[in-house]
Order: C-alpha cells, then sequence, then structure tokens
C-alpha cells in the first residue's frame, strides 16, 4: 500500500473515531442504570383523569444541543398530549448529560462499539411569581445504550449514533415523565408521600 493511501485509511479511521464520541463527555456516578436491549416501546400509559389537566399544563424549558431537543420534544409531547390547548401552569426544567466508553476495538486499535449513559436530573415548580418547588428528583434518571462503529463507513456510523441517541431520550423522557406524574398526583391530593418513584417532597 502506498504511503498516500496508508494516511488516507488512517485519517478516515481517525474521523470515525471521533464521530462515535461526538457527544459531550460528562462525568456520572453512582447506580440506578437502565439497560435497553432492542427497540424501546413507551411504557407510560394513560395518566388518571384526575391529573390529566395538571400534566398538560406543564412546559418543559429549553435544553441545548440535538440530544436535549429530541428529549424535550418527547417530553412536551407526552405532557401536551394528555389535553392539549391547556394554559400552562407549571414548569418543567432538566439538566442532562453524558458519559461514554469504548466497549470494543479492531485489530489495528480503532473503535467498533461505543457504550454511553445519559442522566438527566429534573425540577417542577409553578409559573407564579415567585415561582414554588413542587418536586425534584432526588437521584438522577439513567440509562444507557450503545452502538457499533462500522469500519470506514461514516454515514453508517453516524446514523447508528443518532438511533442510539433517539434510543436514550424516549427512555429517558418516560421515566421523568412517570415521576412528575407522581409528583403532581401528590400535590393535587395534598399528600406528602409517592410511593413507586424517587420524587422529592415539596417544600412544607
Amino acid at each position: 500500500m502506498s504511503r498516500a493511501a496508508s494516511s488516507t485509511s488512517s485519517s478516515r479511521r481517525a474521523a470515525l473515531q471521533r464521530l462515535a464520541l461526538a457527544p459531550g463527555l460528562l462525568a456520572a456516578a453512582g447506580c440506578g442504570f437502565r439497560p435497553m436491549h432492542g427497540p424501546v416501546e413507551s411504557t407510560v400509559g394513560a395518566a388518571p383523569a384526575e391529573i390529566a389537566p395538571e400534566l398538560a399544563a406543564v412546559r418543559v424549558g429549553t435544553l441545548p444541543d440535538r440530544f436535549g431537543q429530541i428529549l424535550r420534544r418527547n417530553l412536551q409531547r407526552r405532557f401536551e398530549g394528555e389535553a392539549p390547548g391547556t394554559q400552562a401552569r407549571y414548569q418543567l426544567t432538566l439538566s442532562v448529560g453524558f458519559s461514554g466508553e469504548v466497549l470494543g476495538y479492531r485489530r489495528d486499535g480503532t473503535i467498533s462499539r461505543v457504550r454511553y449513559i445519559a442522566i438527566a436530573e429534573w425540577n417542577l415548580a409553578t409559573q407564579a411569581v415567585p415561582p414554588q418547588i413542587i418536586a425534584r428528583s432526588i437521584q438522577p434518571v439513567r440509562t444507557i445504550d450503545a452502538f457499533n462503529v462500522p469500519d470506514l463507513q461514516f454515514f453508517a456510523a453516524d446514523t447508528s449514533r443518532e438511533d442510539m441517541e433517539r434510543r436514550l431520550a424516549e427512555v429517558l423522557s418516560d421515566e421523568v415523565y412517570r415521576q412528575v406524574l407522581l409528583a403532581l398526583r401528590r400535590h393535587v391530593a395534598g399528600g406528602r408521600v409517592v410511593a413507586g418513584g424517587p420524587v422529592a417532597p415539596a417544600p412544607g
């Protein structure tokens, strides 16, 4: 192989490695992983009738980057879909991050598989002035997925990573929605204890 061909091949492999690790990496510690295998189907059912208007009144704050936009769109679709046209009364603020690691290498040292952990923390408050905190996550919502990096196939690698991001966003949005549903159920009922999810109590 000529030097020019070898240099081109090396450049392509380096580009694929950068593509695989493209999203910004944030440190993620703790437990609570939710593994994912195959296509994701939403496990969130219809909301109870008594809190559907409350869920529809939730508005999701803006999030940076493409992954944040996908996550926000999924969440807003879930909340507003409960009762379209409901006036906003609550603001849901999220903090989202990634942590990634390489799972596999080829014989030439290039990356063949990458795993990502996506985390999200949320805070729910009223839109009153001043806002009143309704509930917040007491530990990050966390999920994990991976994708393969085909050798010297830029488009396929990019598509695999985008598919993984959509799956991560789907699972995160399901879990955040479930936790907010529980928090609003407690808020409407006026109780202090919510079973079934890591939701912090509202200030007394």
